[in-house]
């Protein structure tokens, strides 16, 4: 498959622009080489029909197969990135390594053994860590403290507060190349936030799209990359002065298209497909809602971002098929519906060449690694890591930065028990890979490679869990990507859909209809029944059908009861800060008058009131869904309908009786989505 044209899709509403600042130093004179493919078959072949209808036996997911032009050229690079472009989990600085355990919260140096020589203990869910390779000194998100944290120490085993600034829950980190400034991305307030970091004051903030995660600094420090969990586009903010510029970088294709089953596709016409086409012959014509992502592919997911030789941008992100195109016929047994051979979701990696800001150039690689969540580049070397936090595989692209680009070797790191990566770093010749589940390190000599499987090293456990063990449990089944017990072919992981108990933002072909991705986080404890439809009882129910719909075998009682206990356990996000006090209370009013009836069914700590309404749509009487998290949880309704509040609140969707708001004048509708979106 070859990426199509920079094009950004419908839904990123007001993400026009597709242009980036990039600078790379590289000859103009040499020639653009041929594309490289390099492929390593591996996991997973469909052999059981019945557990994933959708015409996929046979197929196969490549380790590394690149599908565009080569970026680099025929010279190494001559340009790296410096200590600190991005954060991680796991840095190495003077006196050994420093890794974050988001279970717990601890922040942990330990030496090349995995022996703990210092602990400061922070609160569970922290973001990144960051390193200044000039001063020596630690940067730590605290998310949910809702602060940065410097940290130093004159020895291995002092770790010390120098500073801090309070933010609003940040998450991603990464540092200028002289290390006077600090770029923090803000998870609830969708913002870059720069800060001096010899006083830690504000400097200024940007407003960014939603969703923001990880954040790169190129080597020359123009340029800031932002990945984003729902957009489906990658920031690219302009760093020279004293007020910043962004613009957008689509990592969506830009064209439809149904496999034609030889690995490549078909046009297709999104009006005349599956359930569309049966309403047509019927003398009906089928909702926008249900057919604008016919055959289309969505970006998402890319927690991490970086940059490589001579300031290439990647970006390793997950690519969804919530509607596939099919050819008359449309399975309603699975997730994404339609035929053909196209997986419901696949993993790439993105690579950018910002030379040219008016049309930055990209290529495009499947990588066989399940969520990738975190990379590290090892400049000497050349070398991309990649690790998939669903399925424990680390996968090495050699000379990453030239045309010549391959892969060099794969590993698995579950050889002691789960793992759940989600920190890369190079120590000398050692890859350390930081375990989320199993809370320790492990580390791959890369010197040592004689064949395409290196085994790590395990170190031992850094920092006791802070969840129960059912959660524990629960964690590693939520996650589990290539695991045919979760969904069909292991395509399909819960978090796939459901990145931290969030949503991505897509509406899914599901049994004929079209479903939005419900936020779990902060909404499952008392809220039953469940599914949009409210035919599901119970959490346990809920999971076993969701389970058999993504095509899984299926869980025993004990593991389903883990999971549940897991998924319940999650927080709920945090909502946006409120700038407005007083048009908060004016929304709260709006929302809890008898005009606007909005309370009569969203109410309670849950603002839901457990029942179903029969509303006028396509699936019947629909459950009430909870409100909270409402800012997190675009687009909204059953069919994801309606992509923005306000166009939910101005009959802008396919369900138009639920509430009363035509009354409204802009000024209340502006007040009511303020209070709407602090829930």
């Amino acid at each position: 498959m070859r990426a199509g044209k920079l094009v950004l899709p419908l839904s990123l509403l007001a993400l026009a622009a597709t242009s980036i600042g990039l600078v790379k130093d590289v000859d103009a004179k040499q020639p653009i080489p041929e594309p490289q493919q390099f492929v390593d078959v591996d996991e997973p072949f469909i052999d059981d029909f019945h557990h994933f209808e959708m015409g996929m036996e046979g197929v196969a997911l490549p380790d590394f197969r690149l599908s565009d032009m080569a970026l680099g050229g025929a010279k190494a690079p001559t340009v790296v990135p410096h200590v600190g472009s991005h954060g991680s989990t796991v840095v190495v600085d003077d006196f050994g390594v420093l890794s974050l355990d988001r279970d717990s919260g601890a922040l942990v140096r330990s030496d090349a053994q995995g022996q703990v020589l210092a602990r400061m203990d922070l609160n569970s869910g922290a973001g990144e860590i960051v390193r200044d390779g000039g001063s020596g000194r630690i940067y730590v998100t605290d998310r949910r403290d809702d602060r940065v944290v410097v940290i130093g120490g004159d020895s291995a085993t002092e770790l010390k507060v120098l500073n801090g600034a309070k933010l609003h829950e940040p998450h991603g980190l990464a540092l200028s190349p002289d290390g006077k400034i600090l770029y923090v991305t803000l998870v609830a307030d969708s913002q870059l936030v720069a800060l001096d970091t010899e006083t830690m004051a504000e400097r200024w903030r940007l407003e960014l799209a939603n969703e923001p995660r990880g954040v790169a600094v190129s080597a020359d420090g123009s340029t800031a990359l932002v990945g984003f969990l729902t957009t489906g586009a990658l920031a690219s903010v302009e760093l020279g002065g004293s007020s910043p510029n962004v613009s957008y970088v689509a990592l969506d294709a830009g064209q439809r298209g149904s496999s034609d089953g030889f690995g490549g596709t078909v046009p297709v016409d999104p009006t005349v497909q599956g359930d569309a086409e049966m309403q047509l012959a019927a003398g009906k014509l089928p909702s926008v809602s249900e057919v604008e992502d016919i055959g289309r592919r969505f970006a998402r997911n890319a927690f991490a971002v970086g940059f490589i030789g001579d300031d290439l941008g990647v970006a390793p992100h997950q690519f969804s098929s919530p509607h596939a195109a099919s050819t008359g016929f449309e399975s309603e047994g699975t997730y994404g519906g339609g035929g053909g051979f196209l997986a419901p979701i696949t993993h790439r990696l993105a690579m950018i060449d910002g030379e040219d800001a008016f049309a930055p150039r990209l290529a495009f690689a499947d990588i066989g690694v399940h969520q990738p969540r975190a990379m590290a580049y090892d400049g000497a070397a050349d070398t991309l890591y990649v690790a998939g936090y669903g399925d424990d595989k680390v996968l090495a692209i050699a000379e990453v930065s030239r045309g010549t680009i391959h892969l060099a070797w794969t590993s698995f790191v579950n050889t002691a028990g789960s793992c759940g990566p989600d920190g890369l770093a190079v120590d000398g010749g050692d890859l350390v890979v930081h375990c989320e589940l199993s809370r320790n390190l492990l580390r791959i000599d890369t010197t040592k490679v004689d064949s395409g499987f290196p085994t790590p090293t395990a170190g031992p456990e850094l920092a006791a869990s802070i969840r129960t063990p059912a959660e524990a449990r629960g964690a590693d089944l939520f996650r589990r990507g290539m695991d045919h017990r979760m969904s069909g072919g292991g395509f399909l992981a819960c978090a796939s859909c459901h990145p931290e108990g969030r949503t991505d933002g897509l509406s899914w072909r599901i049994e004929g209809h079209n479903l939005q991705t419900p936020l779990l986080a902060g909404r499952l404890v008392g809220n039953h029944p469940f599914k949009w439809d409210g035919k599901d009882k119970d959490l346990t129910t809920s999971l076993t059908h969701t389970i058999s719909r993504l095509g899984g075998a299926g869980l025993q009682p004990g593991e389903l009861a883990d999971l549940q206990a897991y998924c319940e356990s999650m927080p709920r996000p945090e909502a946006p800060k409120v700038a407005d006090a007083d048009a908060l209370a004016r929304g709260r009013a709006i929302f809890e008058s008898d005009e606007a009836a909005c309370s009569a069914c969203h109410e309670g700590e849950l603002l839901a009131d457990g029942t179903q309404h029969g509303l006028e749509t396509n699936i019947g009487k629909v459950d009430t869904p909870s409100l909270i998290g409402l800012a997190h949880s675009a687009p909204y309704y059953h069919d994801g309908s309606a992509r923005t509040l306000r166009a939910l609140l101005t009959n802008k969707a396919s369900i138009h009786d639920m509430g009363q708001t035509s009354h409204l004048s802009e000024g209340e509708i502006a007040d009511l989505i303020v209070y709407l979106e602090s829930l």
